[in-house]
């Protein structure tokens, strides 16, 4: 595997697959500059970036000799979780011990994926290698904010806002505001273990526009509290009521209350009467 540093990540690809390789490296490069511009987030020490043909060549190439045990042991537990997932990512962001690893598929693999999240989410970007940029610097993001252990909501926010910095435009379809503006019942912060069974789409979908709109929300309205809070770790409860407090509620009624604040925000162009996409 040919190996190439990159602003301080290393890229690692087969050696056919050079031209999704230089596409990546240049997606890191600008990714790079616009995280430590836009966060002040730090490089991590040790971040690999791989042009990702198999997802278990992955899983086992990237990790460290120790994890790389850990990964065969319990490979009975999530095969079938993580096959499912290679169908509808375009890339996968790991973290083993200090290492942060992220995968990113080539052309060739992105245009066989699953879109069926992806298209109400994302405006329409027809063009294969716009989307593997795009890609990389969402995964990338991640792997800068790993070390925080981000709530879902500003874990996935962040990324899907920082992206739209990388292409110069909003990357996120603005009717699926229409979400927030017919909420589920229960509108608690999500989190990721709760992306589970039937309804798993309908969650992610919900809990991932939600929290690209709050992000973009924040930055409107607090951005110093959104640089405040990537400073250091902070628990899912104790970021939450710091968000809830500087909008003046207590974090119960912060989180019934701001989707109906985040659309009126927005609102304009919007149809709060239209059909509810989840």
């Amino acid at each position: 595997m040919k190996t190439k540093p990159i602003d301080g990540l290393t890229l690692f690809f087969d050696s056919r697959e050079r031209d999704a390789a230089e596409l990546i490296g240049q997606a890191c490069e600008q990714s790079v500059e616009i995280i430590h511009a836009c966060w002040g987030l730090d490089t991590p020490e040790d971040c690999r970036v791989y042009v990702m043909t198999s997802w278990l060549r992955f899983l086992f190439h990237a990790p460290p000799w120790p994890y790389r045990i850990l990964v065969a042991a319990t490979l009975p537990l999530w095969y079938f979780r993580a096959r499912k997932l290679w169908a509808l990512a375009g890339g996968w962001h790991q973290q083993f011990g200090q290492r942060r690893a992220v995968g990113v598929k080539p052309p060739h693999l992105l245009q066989l994926a699953d879109t069926r999240i992806g298209k109400r989410i994302f405006v329409q970007e027809d063009d294969l290698r716009a989307k593997v940029q795009r890609n990389t610097c969402h995964e990338l993001t991640h792997a800068f904010t790993s070390h925080l252990g981000l709530p879902m909501w500003l874990n996935e926010g962040l990324a899907m806002v920082t992206v739209d910095r990388f292409a110069g435009k909003p990357t996120i379809k603005r009717e699926t505001l229409q979400a927030l503006a017919q909420p589920p019942q229960d509108t608690s912060p999500g989190r990721y273990r709760q992306l589970r069974g039937e309804d798993m789409d309908n969650l992610m979908f919900y809990h991932c526009v939600r929290g690209y709109w709050l992000t973009r929300y924040m930055q409107d309205t607090q951005p110093d509290l959104l640089q405040d809070l990537l400073r250091q770790k902070h628990s899912h409860g104790g970021l939450e009521s710091k968000v809830a407090a500087a909008y003046g509620m207590e974090p119960g009624e912060f989180w019934k209350s701001i989707d109906a604040i985040i659309v009126s925000h927005f609102k304009e162009g919007i149809s709060i009467g239209a059909e509810n996409d989840h």
